[in-house]
């Protein structure tokens, strides 16, 4: 009896190791298009945002941090020249912890928070990262989502503006990580492998919808980090 059952257990064993590697391949098949629908659903998230929304979401900025200065984003602020002589108030990190950090872009005048999670209601809100991407000053892909509003500089409105050499900074409160632009390109909503990384350098890659009317399409801006 002893003997039988030795024999079902080992005979148990041994299918159990020749049955790993597909059962592993399975499973990180599985893991990876689970992986790819969340990409795809986050791509397929990004608009053109609703501009009739835009006091809400400059409340909703404020509310992350009070001292936020939101004025110094708005087109034909009567404030502009005074606010460039001023240091910008960014908001407070410990004050929300679904903040990620501060993305700020000179060239189109851009200063927002960074939300973890790209869903619609944080991008309602401002710009969010998109999930299993990667992180500011690592190596890998860091994706940040973003409606493209109609309001002239709301959230990436004039993402289109990017070029080839221009700078993109990421404040994480505790360092500043400086990145310049490598490419600017158009994807289709399901080209998710803009979100991959290549697995050697630290990238960020920007995202939000194409063109402004009737989007099909994604604007993408790509960049790598400015090692010291």
């Amino acid at each position: 009896m002893k003997r039988k059952i030795v024999a079902v257990l080992m005979m148990f064993t041994g299918i159990v190791v020749l049955s790993y590697p597909t059962l592993a391949e399975e499973y990180y098949d599985y893991q990876q298009q689970k992986l790819v629908q969340e990409w795809q659903q986050s791509l397929q998230s990004i608009h053109n945002g609703e501009d009739d929304a835009s006091p809400a979401q400059a409340e909703s900025v404020e509310a992350i941090d009070p001292s936020y200065d939101v004025g110094n984003l708005e087109e034909g602020n009567e404030n502009d020249t005074a606010s460039e002589s001023k240091e910008k108030v960014l908001p407070d990190f410990k004050s929300n912890p679904n903040m990620e950090g501060i993305l700020v872009i000179d060239k189109i005048d851009l200063a927002l928070p960074i939300l973890h999670g790209a869903t619609d209601k944080n991008m309602k809100t401002t710009v969010a990262s998109i999930e299993h991407t990667g992180k500011a000053g690592e190596i890998g892909n860091y994706a940040i989502a973003g409606h493209r509003n109609y309001t002239f500089g709301r959230n990436f409105n004039r993402l289109d503006e990017m070029q080839t050499g221009d700078n993109i900074e990421i404040d994480d409160g505790e360092r500043l990580y400086s990145y310049t632009v490598t490419e600017k390109l158009i994807v289709k909503p399901e080209d998710v492998w803009v979100l991959e990384g290549n697995g050697s350098d630290m990238e960020i890659t920007l995202i939000t919808c194409h063109p402004m009317e009737n989007p099909t399409h994604r604007l993408i801006v790509k960049g790598k980090i400015i090692r010291e």
